[in-house]
């Protein structure tokens, strides 16, 4: 995930059964909700009061209380607020932690309390992204996926031309070097986008049983020899092992790095941080192996057991998800809905008067309807996470072969996936 508001490359996290029943709307439901959102005040304060004076008109006697947390502080306040027994009725997080607190038995499961066309109301992808050994935890909110981002100013320089995959990225990253000593590329190693790095090189996460790491064979090798390539020639600055986008956020822009993945929001950001910039920008699809589909990242509304009234409190984070209120909200931030309808809408083909943003939108629309979420909620994912970043960031230094950092990855993953023979 990325540490700015909306920027998503993120990453972060019981069992029972449930059956997809239609549930009438509440009637004559009373008394108070607290919803938790991330980093949404002061820009939004407007959408968020409008939509919920809409969640109250249709519920008299039902007030929601408005809490917006940041981001770094999030994680930490929801696991307070579930230990002290105060927890929020509806909260705002992304899938990895989600599926920590499922894990546990804390969130409530929307199946048992939402409609089959409430649910059907998602894209698929999206709303798989929720779910944990069969069970599904939140509902999907927005969406961001993967572009790439370019400066044509350093690559006119070089005298190249933008690649278009990993295959075209050395020569291009030779003459940057070269021509213009600046670094081709920054994708983050330290551990927030460095597996969804790996599944775009090599095409899975996980072998088809769910029992192995997909890239220990072939695919990964040339990953791992690639990376280290990358390192070693200077084609990715070494901070790319210790930052994530915050730091190629501002190597991008201080003109040290020509290439670096992010979502369409950012392109907003340049423009109103540095629109000298903006001009020399450019944007191209998600780098990705042949046969990949492209990232999504999700951010969802996860409603915990422990709220009082929990078929209430999913009302809300259904209203809030729902195809008019979600449209509304891409229209005020560069987003993507979670529903299906919410694309039907003509303003995804109106011209915003910035044609980067326009190229970013159908960019980013074009795979979301063709993409997944490159690495699902798992079990155990910080321990699986920090095991492939220890062993990448030793391949990618040359203090291991690639072979041994991709064998030590499956002694360590195989038994944490809980396979049995």
């Amino acid at each position: 995930m990325n540490r700015r508001s909306f920027i998503t490359t993120w990453g972060a996290r019981a069992t029972w059964a449930a059956a997809c029943v239609a549930v009438p709307r509440v009637a004559r439901a009373s008394g108070s909700l607290t919803l938790w959102t991330m980093q949404l005040s002061p820009f939004h304060d407007d959408y968020v009061k409008g939509v919920l004076a809409g969640f109250e008109a249709q519920h008299p006697g039902v007030r929601v209380k408005w809490v917006d947390v940041a981001w770094a502080e999030m994680e930490r306040k929801v696991l307070a607020s579930l230990a002290a027994g105060t927890a929020p009725d509806v909260v705002n997080l992304n899938p990895q932690f989600s599926a920590r607190l499922a894990e546990l038995g804390a969130l409530e499961d929307p199946r048992l309390h939402l409609s089959a066309a409430e649910i059907s109301a998602f894209l698929p992808a999206a709303w798989q992204a929720n779910q944990l050994g069969g069970v599904t935890f939140a509902l999907p909110w927005y969406l961001s996926t993967t572009v790439q981002l370019l400066r044509q100013d350093l690559l006119e320089q070089a005298g190249v031309r933008a690649p278009r995959n990993f295959d075209e990225l050395p020569p291009v990253a030779q003459a940057l070097r070269r021509h213009a000593q600046r670094y081709a590329w920054f994708a983050p190693m330290d551990g927030s986008l460095a597996l969804e790095t790996l599944v775009s090189m090599t095409g899975s996460l996980l072998s088809p049983d769910g029992c192995r790491p997909a890239f220990e064979g072939t695919p990964g090798l040339q990953a791992f020899e690639f990376l280290h390539r990358c390192y070693r020639e200077r084609w990715m600055p070494p901070t790319v092992l210790t930052e994530g986008h915050r730091g190629a956020v501002q190597q991008f822009l201080a003109g040290e790095v020509a290439m670096m993945p992010t979502g369409m929001q950012f392109i907003s950001q340049v423009q109103r941080t540095n629109p000298r910039l903006h001009p020399h920008l450019r944007v191209t699809p998600q780098w990705l192996r042949e046969g990949t589909a492209p990232n999504i990242a999700v951010m969802n509304l996860a409603v915990p057991k422990a709220a009082a009234q929990p078929g209430l409190a999913m009302r809300l984070a259904q209203y809030i998800a729902n195809e008019d209120n979600q449209r509304a909200l891409v229209q005020r931030v560069p987003l993507l809905p979670s529903t299906r309808q919410s694309y039907q809408d003509g303003w995804f083909n109106q011209a915003t008067g910035d044609p980067l943003l326009d190229e970013a939108r159908r960019v980013s629309t074009q795979q979301v309807f063709a993409g997944s979420v490159q690495v699902p909620p798992l079990r155990h994912y910080g321990k699986l996470r920090a095991s492939f970043v220890r062993q990448l960031q030793l391949a990618m230094t040359g203090r291991r072969s690639p072979q041994q950092a991709l064998a030590e990855i499956s002694r360590v993953w195989v038994p944490l996936l809980g396979c049995r023979a």
